[in-house]
């Protein structure tokens, strides 16, 4: 299932289905598997130990635009790392699949939650601020259960 979206991802974004495309699909999956967080400079060098020859360009590209196909979720921590995990909408669509994210500042674990703030309080936030609300997305960050 996951590795059918990013193919179809990478398809509407006109790009070709090659051996380094392929790798990045298994690779994504078995991240999504698993629910690590990674780098792009991790996840380049994770597949350049399978293809040596892919370009960091290459890889940088693709998770940027996979972030704004809403297949990758990415959290910016303060101590500057910036952090990807494979859970975005664009995977499980529908209202059981949003959730947000708890971030540790120590050790950069992410995990999700599913609850949110009910609707009439996104409504009423921007009735206030006069803006239009037209998604959301909250990353709470603290110190984790291993951490404290």
């Amino acid at each position: 299932m996951i590795e059918q979206t990013l193919e179809t991802v990478f398809a509407e974004l006109g790009q070709r289905s090659t051996a380094p495309r392929k790798l990045m699909t298994e690779e994504l999956a078995r991240l999504a598997a698993t629910g690590e967080g990674f780098t792009a400079e991790h996840f380049w060098h994770r597949l350049q130990q399978e293809h040596p020859t892919i370009g960091r360009a290459t890889v940088f590209r693709a998770v940027r635009q996979l972030v704004e196909r809403n297949v990758l979720d990415c959290i910016d921590f303060a101590d500057g790392t910036r952090l990807y995990r494979v859970c975005g909408d664009r995977l499980s669509p529908g209202p059981d699949h949003h959730h947000h994210h708890l971030a540790c500042n120590i050790c950069h674990h992410i995990s999700d939650f599913h609850f949110c703030l009910p609707h009439a309080t996104l409504e009423q936030i921007g009735a206030r601020e006069n803006f239009r609300i037209q998604d959301h997305s909250l990353t709470i960050y603290g110190v984790c259960q291993n951490c404290q």
